[in-house]
């Protein structure tokens, strides 16, 4: 199988981007990428990298915006870009438009106040990504294996979302469809709030005198595995996050508000005036690994992590 598209547009040449750009060369896409980059300094690292076929700056693209040059265009900036530049987008181009921001509730709004009529946009979410930033970090294998959830606007149609699946499937990805509320309640619990709590949980125990102490003596870090992959995520690039925690805030709000509760019950039975009790913490943690189990789908498949 190959793809129809011959011109491609990826506006956002950072980690996914480059990543995306390197798995369509990989797979043999018969296609010519166009990147669009923030700095004349990353047009430079990514001509070097040949982390696309061509590479504009967004001031050199802005200069001459030809959106008509290219049969797919896919951003890859943070959510507010994204927002400010569909309304540029002709409303009677027939190309193939979409995303990969990780709110949906604000792209699907801009893209239905600007396209009235039928259209070929529709919005992904590629689950996939990196802690690191920056096109240097691309990865040709990002996306195998991994899942796209896709949300279609009013107006979009069937065979913008049909070659749409049909264009991450080529990519190695599995796909599935979830409405824009839906998907921004979901990401708050799977990935925002845990953003915000990986980077909670560094500042807490960095603000620790004690922990601070001792490890300014010690000749290695004093944490072990899990302080390591509970925190991998902490401080994830500021310019793409804080969009996200900006558009997605009602849901983060009402999920941390959830995970507090969670968090005083487990303080409550850690209090003195509770008897020591075994086979509660046991079933504690055992009902913790059923539910990663289930989250992970790891019951389904067992190589999965």
């Amino acid at each position: 199988m190959n793809l129809p598209f011959r011109n491609i547009l990826i506006y956002g040449l950072g980690l996914m981007g480059a990543s995306l750009s390197l798995a369509l060369k990989k797979k043999g896409a018969d296609a010519k990428v166009t990147g669009v980059v923030g700095s004349r300094k990353s047009k430079e690292k990514g001509i070097s990298l040949g982390s696309a076929d061509r590479i504009l700056t967004s001031e050199e693209f802005g200069e001459n915006p030809n959106w008509n040059d290219f049969d797919l265009i896919v951003f890859g900036v943070p959510v507010n870009t994204i927002v400010e530049l569909i309304p540029s987008l002709p409303e009677d181009w027939p190309g193939l438009m979409t995303d990969m921001g990780s709110t949906k509730r604000d792209i699907i709004s801009a893209v239905e106040s600007s396209h009235s009529s039928s259209h070929r946009y529709v919005s992904s979410h590629p689950m996939c990504g990196s802690e690191e930033s920056g096109l240097e970090f691309a990865n040709a294998d990002l996306y195998e294996g991994r899942l796209c959830i896709l949300t279609r606007p009013k107006g979009a149609t069937e065979k913008a979302f049909s070659d749409l699946e049909s264009f991450w499937r080529f990519l190695g990805m599995e796909t599935v469809e979830i409405p824009a509320l839906e998907h921004d309640r979901i990401l708050s619990y799977v990935s925002h709030s845990p953003h915000i709590i990986a980077s909670i949980m560094t500042d807490w125990v960095w603000e620790s005198e004690c922990v601070q102490k001792f490890t300014d003596r010690s000749p290695l870090p004093l944490t072990g595995g899990g302080f390591r992959d509970m925190t991998r995520i902490a401080g994830s690039n500021p310019k793409m996050w804080a969009p996200i925690f900006s558009s997605n805030r009602d849901e983060i709000l009402s999920s941390l508000l959830d995970f507090r509760g969670h968090l005083d019950r487990i303080i409550s039975e850690l209090g003195p005036e509770k008897p020591l009790d075994l086979d509660h913490w046991k079933s504690f943690m055992e009902k913790s690994r059923n539910h990663r189990d289930g989250i992970l789908k790891k019951k389904n498949d067992p190589k999965k992590l």
